[in-house]
């Protein structure tokens, strides 16, 4: 989607200077805004965002993502009027009670030649015989891969960080999807600290305010200051990095915490006079308005630099390592809310542009989100290619060719000066592409400009292809039998992640054994060091177990994928309990002498000695090729009788003997398996006698 350009004049000493910013020489702009009309298309509001220059709607504006339109009629403090193109504001919250509002842009813009940030800001308006004002304005960026919706917890998260509601017991809220970094202009001082557990997690990058008690939450306070959190992605992350106080590591004398600031973030403007026009509105503000400064330089390892215009000139308040690496793209917002302390939050005259220029036409191809991790042969991959003109010129006939992806489709033909697009293809994974373990391709933007062709230098995107998770398991019953009634029986569980990701709180249920234990409960990829351990527990037979003959448990084992659950396929072992609940006798029917040659015929009775109905009730006898039996279903106490025969061979006659052994088996309706003891018959035989 292209860029909204600004195009209405700036009020004195509210634009201008942004203006002469984007058109000085330096970076490629990117996005120019002035939230001074009745449309702001390239953004998306949510909760509150709304515009004073357009017309006022009835009620307030709906909650979640929306359309940015009119503010409500009904507002509380000194608002700007509305309908007020070209005057208006992007109003976040009037000063009413518990306001929350956000505005998002949700296109990604190039982060390789850094970003360069500047917009205006106002927070105004509390009555300042009821407390402090509250709660501050928040600029954010994100990761250009995920998809920008939603922003994160308001009240002291400010739109970014996630949050505890009533610690501690309370719901969590997430924090703003895909996270890289959130600039708070924390004016009433909790963003600073990390209370509501903003600092879950963050134990090696810890606020110096820490994690107190929801009683010392007013004093843990950082009124006043800039504070700046890292990358986050629901409930983790979102850490302190740095923020503007003299004391970044130890306890100050007295709190709430001190900044070092050099003014206020908070504009003096508590009233508006009756009936004022926007002309009149925007001067009477000026005094409030806080022009910021956000840069990065160009990655992988950027470098983050805060300015804040007090009104005599911007001031550099905050310099600091960024993130590293940054995300190939970004993507941004503002937030801002209020509680039970309150303020009017606006903004205005946002310029985006890069640190450093632009080629004449840049690529940036990316994986969207969610980014397909587990793939196979089949599957599909949704491609984005971020084309940015950073000429002067228009580049017509716009195309992006990818040998493997196949044809990119572009949204438009014809690209702006500094205008930036986003073109799409899908890529159907193949097994070849399995077998290597990565999707690795590189793409080119091309067009022609009035200079002749244009073409962007190469991007490239390697996807790694991982192996779905799975989980297996062995079981075994490491107390030989026989069993009884009291007898304790210990099991142990070879459990083997045979996937490609590591799997962390690995355990063991089984529907008879309670208090399984692991050797290890993380487990890496298959084929590596760690990819399997040994679980044990045991189990007691009981008087019910000895009365039914057997005990069947069942087992799973279980690991986790961040919020995945895997299991195993489900491990049962039946032990047999007491004596055999199946007998078998065998006789030999057939009259002596055995030679070579003769047939003996075999006789079994088989007789079902146990509680159960037996099915498939069979004898197996290792010289008898085939025995038949006249019953296959034996109810209890029900015998059977079975008949088999054997041929004597030469062999039987060299030795002198035949010895066969056999065994009675079958199956009850849940498909135990119940056999007999072993029994075996020995016949002497010889050779026919020589006459002379």
């Amino acid at each position: 989607m292209a860029v909204t350009a600004i195009t209405a004049a700036p009020a004195p000493g509210a634009g201008g200077a942004a203006l002469a910013r984007a058109a000085a020489p330096g970076g490629t702009p990117l996005v120019l805004e002035t939230f001074k009309g009745a449309t702001a298309p390239a953004f998306t509001g949510y909760n509150g965002a709304c515009l004073t220059g357009a017309a006022a709607r009835p009620g307030a504006p709906p909650t979640g993502g929306h359309a940015l339109g009119g503010c409500g009629e009904a507002e509380v403090g000194p608002v700007p009027p509305l309908d007020a193109a070209p005057h208006g504001y992007l109003k976040l919250t009037d000063a009413g009670h518990d306001r929350s509002g956000a505005v998002l842009y949700d296109h990604a813009l190039p982060a390789s030649a850094g970003l360069d940030v500047t917009f205006d800001v106002w927070q105004y308006g509390n009555d300042p015989n009821t407390g402090p004002p509250a709660d501050g304005a928040s600029f954010f960026l994100t990761d250009g891969e995920v998809n920008l919706t939603a922003p994160g917890a308001f009240g002291g998260s400010l739109g970014y960080a996630k949050k505890q509601q009533a610690p501690p017991t309370g719901p969590f809220i997430d924090g703003v999807e895909g996270g890289y970094l959130g600039v708070g202009l924390d004016v009433l001082g909790n963003y600073f600290a990390d209370t509501e557990q903003r600092g879950l997690g963050c134990e090696h990058q810890r606020s110096p305010a820490g994690q107190p008690s929801m009683d010392g939450d007013f004093f843990e306070r950082g009124p006043n200051m800039v504070t700046v959190r890292g990358p986050g992605n629901g409930l983790d992350g979102y850490c302190y990095i740095t923020a503007t106080t003299d004391f970044p590591h130890s306890q100050p004398p007295s709190k709430p915490w001190p900044s070092n600031l050099p003014g206020d973030l908070q504009g003096p403007t508590t009233s508006l006079p009756a009936g004022v026009s926007p002309q009149e509105a925007e001067t009477l503000l000026e005094v409030s308005r806080r022009r910021v400064g956000v840069r990065l330089t160009p990655g992988p390892h950027p470098t983050l630099t805060v300015t804040v215009d007090f009104g005599s000139g911007p001031r550099e308040v905050l310099d600091v390592a960024a993130p590293a690496p940054a995300p190939p793209t970004y993507k941004f917002g503002f937030a801002a809310s209020t509680g039970h302390f309150t303020d009017v939050h606006l903004i205005r005259n946002v310029v985006i542009e890069t640190d450093e220029p632009l080629p004449a036409l840049n690529l940036v191809k990316q994986v969207t989100e969610p980014r397909p991790g587990h793939l196979a042969a089949g599957d599909h991959v949704t491609y984005e290619f971020v084309v940015t003109n950073g000429g002067q010129v228009p580049v017509t006939g716009l195309h992006v060719a990818d040998p493997v992806v196949g044809p990119v489709t572009c949204p438009v033909a014809t690209l702006a000066p500094h205008e930036t697009v986003t073109c799409t293809a899908t890529y159907t994974v193949t097994a070849a592409d399995v077998t290597a373990g990565h999707i690795s391709n590189t793409a080119v933007a091309a067009g022609e400009a009035t200079t002749g062709p244009v073409t962007s230098p190469p991007s490239s995107e390697n996807l790694d292809i991982t192996q779905p998770p799975s989980l297996v398991m062995e079981k075994l019953a490491e107390t030989p039998g026989p069993y009884h009634a009291g007898q304790t029986v210990h099991y142990s569980y070879l459990v083997t992640n045979t996937g490609g990701v590591t799997l962390d709180d690995v355990h063991v249920t089984d529907d008879h054994v309670t208090g399984t234990t692991c050797a290890a409960t993380v487990l890496t990829p298959a084929g590596s060091p760690g990819d399997h351990a040994t679980c044990h527990g045991s189990y007691v037979i009981t008087a019910a177990d000895a009365a039914d003959g057997l005990v069947t448990n069942t087992a799973v084992a279980f690991g986790h994928e961040d919020d995945r659950v895997i299991s195993s396929p489900p491990s049962q072992q039946t032990l047999l309990i007491g004596p055999p609940r199946l007998t078998v006798t065998k006789r030999v029917t057939s009259p002596a002498p055995f030679l070579a040659g003769s047939t003996v015929q075999y006789q079994y009775t088989v007789t079902n000695t146990g509680p159960r109905v037996l099915h498939d009730v069979a004898v197996a006898d290792d010289r008898v090729t085939d025995v038949a039996c006249a019953l296959a279903t034996l109810a209890p106490g029900q015998s059977t009788a079975c008949t088999g025969m054997y041929q004597v061979t030469a062999l039987d006659v060299s030795l002198g003997r035949v010895t066969n052994i056999a065994q009675a088996a079958g199956l009850d309706s849940d498909g135990n398996a119940f056999v007999s003891l072993l029994t075996t018959a020995t016949i002497p035989v010889g050779s026919i006698p020589v006459t002379g």
